[in-house]
């Protein structure tokens, strides 16, 4: 069975940014855009392979985290949590001066790989410590 990583940027006010690496970091595709809907979550979970084990890495951004997490562990995958100072760090290393949700979505699921300080979350009910970011979001810390 495949291990896959389904990286999601989570959006505050716009659509969410998904991207699937395999067990190696390459990636299957990048860029997909959808919003916490039934319809929409169906058709992300449809584009994935079926021989596969998915696990979905996330910042717990708001409390935007709590519906996908949710919604993705009752199809049978594992929601890891990265910290964001931790993504933040991995995007300085990988883009300087870049910023962008397409980047942070690809980003979300080689962070897993190369690091132990991601933590799984078997309870949506985990509240994580919250600080304001930008834009005005309140980010997970």
């Amino acid at each position: 069975m495949r291990q896959l990583r389904l990286g999601i940027d989570i959006a505050c006010r716009a659509p969410h940014q998904a991207s699937l690496a395999d067990e190696t970091g390459k990636f299957l595709w990048t860029g997909r855009r959808f919003r916490t809907d039934v319809e929409e979550l169906e058709a992300l979970w449809a584009g994935l392979p079926d021989d596969s084990e998915i696990t979905v890495v996330i910042e717990p951004t708001r409390n935007a985290w709590v519906p996908l997490a949710s919604w993705f562990r009752r199809k049978g995958a594992t929601v890891v949590m990265v910290p964001s100072e931790q993504s933040a760090d991995l995007r300085d290393y990988y883009s300087k001066h870049t910023k962008s949700d397409r980047l942070d979505s690809k980003l979300l699921p080689r962070s897993h790989c190369c690091t132990p300080r991601a933590s799984t979350h078997s309870s949506t009910s985990a509240r994580p410590s919250r600080s304001v970011g930008r834009r005005g979001c309140a980010r997970a810390s």
